[in-house]
C-alpha cells in the first residue's frame, strides 16, 4: 500500500532517520535498498549492477528536520509542562497496553517508561505516541486540533534530540532502537508507510549490531534478556504483517533464535512466541513455493520443499497439541477477557497458518474449498478477540504494533471465496484497529472488496456461459449488471437482506487470482515487466495497477498454465 511523508499542520515534512548504507544503484533509482551484501535482492532480481560505496560512513543519518519552528512554538505555548504531563499519564493508563497488546505490557508501561526518565528524546516519543493514539485524526474539536500539534511537535524534538546524539557519537544502540520502536509507531499512526517501513529495517539493523556486541561481552545480561525475549519478538511479529517487504530482515532475526521444544507451553505468551515463528517459516515456504510455481520453466515443486512442507506440518500440529493443554490448564480458573482474546488469537492465527501450509504447493486456487470449515473458524474467533479488545465506549484502539486479528482476516478476505464468510471477514475488519502495524485497515478491506468483486463478476460471467473462458478486465466489464451480491454493505448481518443472495455457482479457477502486487510505474516496475508489457496494457506512470497471476486452460491440449495479467487499480467496478 503506498504511504505518505508525515507532515506537520502546515504541510512541512518531518525529518527521519536515514539508511545511508543502500547500494548505489538503488539510490539512483530512488528505490528502497534491502541492503543485502554483497548485492542487493533489488538488484540481482531484475539483472542490474549492484555496488556499494567503499568509503566508511556513519550508519546512520537524519535527513535536516524543518521543525525547528514548530518545536519553538510548542516551549512558548502555554500549559506545555501539563499538557506533556498529561499525554503521559494518557500513555500509562491506556496506550501502553492497547499498543503491543497485553502480553508484552511490561514492555510498554513499564520498561519503556523508565528508559524516558534518563533519555529526553524517548520521554518526547512517548507523549507523541500517546497524543496520536488519543485524537489519531485532527478533526474540528480544538482538543484533537492541539493534541495533533503536540503530537508532531514533540516528534520533532525527539528526532532533533537523537540527531544531535548521533552528530555527538554518543547514541546508545540500545536507546536509539527504543527509539526506532517509538518512531515507527509514530509513523503508522499518521499513516506514513514508507517512513515507517525504513524505520523497521534501520531497527533491525540495531538489533544485529546489538547481537555482535552481546557476543563480545559488551552489553548487560539483562538488556541482552529483553533484547532477545521483548525485542525481537516484538520486530519479528510486526514483520508478518509486512512480510512483502520484510523478508530479508525477518531472515536475519530469526539466524539468532533457538528452536524451542512445543511439546508444553507455560504461558500464552510462550505459545504465542512459538506461533511467529512457526509463521514466519510457513510465509519463507510459501515464498521458495510461489517462486517455483510461477518459474517459466515447466512450475514443480522439489522434493526438498516438500520435506520441509511435511515438517511445518509436525511443528503446527505438535503446537496446537501444547495449546490445547494450555488452554484447558488455564480454564480451571476463570480467565480475564484479555487472555480470552488472546487464545481466539492465536487459534485463529493457527488455521491461518494450517491453511497456507496444506496449499501453497499447489498451483490451484480452487484448493482452498477445501478448507471453508477452518476459514469459518478464523471468522468466529476472530469475532471473539475483536470483542474482547473492544474499549470501556465500545470502540477499538487506533492502533497496534502486535500480530492481530487482521492477519487473519486479510488471509481470509483473499483466499476464501465463500461469499457470506468472505463478507464476514471484511466487516471484521472494519471492526478492527485503524491502523495495524504498517497498515490502514481501511486501505486492506478496499483491497480485498475489489478482488472479491473482481472474481464474483467474472466467475459469474464465466458460470453463465461455459463457453467464456477468458478473464475480463474491469475496463471490459463496464456496463455489466452485476447481481448476485452488492458491495454495499459488508455487515455479516446483512448477509440475507440488502446484501443480495448469494452466489449461485462456485468461483470456477479461471476467475480466480492471486500472487498479487500492487505498483505505480512512476515508482519502480515489478522486475517482469517489459516495454510491450507497459504498451499492452497502457501502464502510464501515474496510475495505481494490480499486478496478478491465475490460471487459464488451454481447451486444446487441456492443460492448465500460469499466466500474468494486470488492471488498473482506480476503475469503478
Amino acid at each position: 500500500m503506498p504511504g505518505r511523508s508525515s507532515t506537520n499542520l502546515n504541510g512541512t515534512t518531518i525529518g527521519l532517520l536515514r539508511s545511508k548504507s543502500g547500494c548505489k544503484t538503488c539510490k539512483i533509482r530512488r528505490v528502497k535498498c534491502g541492503e543485502e551484501k554483497p548485492h542487493c535482492v533489488r538488484c540481482t532480481s531484475t539483472g542490474r549492477k549492484c555496488d556499494y560505496d567503499d568509503r566508511k560512513s556513519s550508519k546512520f543519518s537524519i535527513v535536516p528536520s524543518t521543525q525547528p519552528i514548530l518545536a519553538n512554538s510548542l516551549s512558548m505555548s502555554p500549559n506545555t509542562m501539563w499538557r506533556e504531563r498529561r499525554a503521559f499519564a494518557y500513555y500509562f493508563q491506556n496506550a501502553a497496553s492497547a499498543v503491543g497488546g497485553g502480553l508484552d505490557v511490561d514492555f510498554w508501561r513499564t520498561i519503556v517508561p523508565q528508559l524516558c526518565r534518563s533519555e529526553p528524546a524517548v520521554w518526547d516519543a512517548i507523549i507523541s505516541v500517546s497524543a496520536l493514539f488519543e485524537s489519531p485524526e485532527p478533526i474540528s474539536d480544538p482538543d484533537r486540533i492541539q493534541n495533533h500539534r503536540d503530537a508532531l511537535g514533540w516528534y520533532s524534538r525527539s528526532v532533533s534530540a537523537v540527531r544531535q546524539q548521533i552528530e555527538r557519537g554518543s547514541v546508545d544502540t540500545f536507546v536509539g532502537l527504543i527509539s526506532c520502536v517509538l518512531f515507527i509507531c509514530i509513523e503508522a499512526l499518521q499513516g506514513g508507510v514508507d517512513e515507517a517501513i525504513q524505520l523497521y529495517c534501520q531497527g533491525v539493523h540495531l538489533i544485529l549490531a546489538l547481537r555482535t556486541q552481546i557476543a563480545s561481552g559488551l552489553v548487560p545480561a539483562a538488556k541482552a534478556t529483553l533484547l532477545e525475549d521483548t525485542i525481537v519478538p516484538i520486530f519479528i511479529r510486526l514483520g508478518l504483517i509486512g512480510f512483502t517487504f520484510s523478508r530479508p530482515q525477518i531472515g536475519l532475526l530469526l539466524r539468532g533464535i533457538k528452536r524451542r521444544p512445543t511439546h508444553i507451553f507455560v504461558s500464552l505468551r510462550a505459545a504465542r512466541e512459538e506461533i511467529t515463528r512457526l509463521g514466519a517459516e510457513i510465509q519463507f515456504f510459501q515464498h521458495a513455493c510461489g517462486e517455483h510455481l510461477l518459474s517459466p520453466d515447466e512450475p514443480r515443486i522439489p522434493q526438498d520443499l516438500l520435506d520441509l512442507q511435511a515438517d511445518l506440518s509436525v511443528q503446527l500440529r505438535d503446537w496446537d497439541t501444547a495449546f490445547v493443554n494450555l488452554v484447558e490448564s488455564l480454564r480451571t480458573t476463570s480467565l480475564p477477557s484479555e487472555d480470552v482474546g488472546t487464545i481466539s488469537l492465536l487459534s485463529a492465527i493457527y488455521e491461518t497458518l494450517f491453511i497456507m501450509l496444506e496449499v501453497s504447493a499447489s498451483s490451484s486456487e480452487v484448493i482452498t474449498d477445501a478448507f471453508l470449515p477452518n476459514f469459518q473458524r478464523i471468522v468466529e474467533q476472530c469475532r471473539i478477540s475483536l470483542d474482547a479488545s473492544l474499549r470501556a465506549d465500545g470502540t477499538q484502539p487506533p492502533f497496534t504494533f502486535d500480530i492481530n486479528p487482521g492477519v487473519a482476516l486479510w488471509f481470509t478476505c483473499l483466499r476464501c471465496r465463500d461469499p457470506i464468510i468472505r463478507r464476514e471477514a471484511l466487516a471484521l475488519m472494519l471492526r478492527s484497529p485503524r491502523v495495524q502495524g504498517f497498515y490502514s485497515c481501511m486501505s486492506a478491506v478496499t483491497f480485498g472488496e475489489r478482488i472479491m468483486l473482481l472474481e464474483e463478476m467474472n466467475g459469474e460471467v464465466m458460470s453463465t456461459n461455459p463457453e467464456t473462458t477468458h478473464f475480463s478486465t474491469t475496463e471490459s466489464l463496464v456496463g455489466y449488471q452485476y447481481s448476485p451480491r452488492s458491495s454495499s454493505s459488508l455487515s455479516p448481518e446483512s448477509t440475507g437482506s440488502d446484501a443480495g443472495t448469494p452466489l449461485i455457482h462456485p468461483i470456477p479457477e479461471e476467475a480466480r487470482i492471486g500472487h498479487f502486487d500492487v505498483f505505480q510505474p512512476e515508482r519502480g516496475l515489478p522486475p517482469d515487466i517489459t516495454e510491450e508489457v507497459m504498451a499492452r496494457w497502457n501502464l502510464r506512470p501515474d496510475r495505481t495497477f494490480l499486478g496478478f497471476w491465475r490460471n487459464e486452460r488451454d481447451e486444446g491440449s487441456d492443460t492448465w498454465r500460469m499466466v500474468r495479467e494486470y488492471i488498473p487499480m482506480d476503475l469503478k467496478y
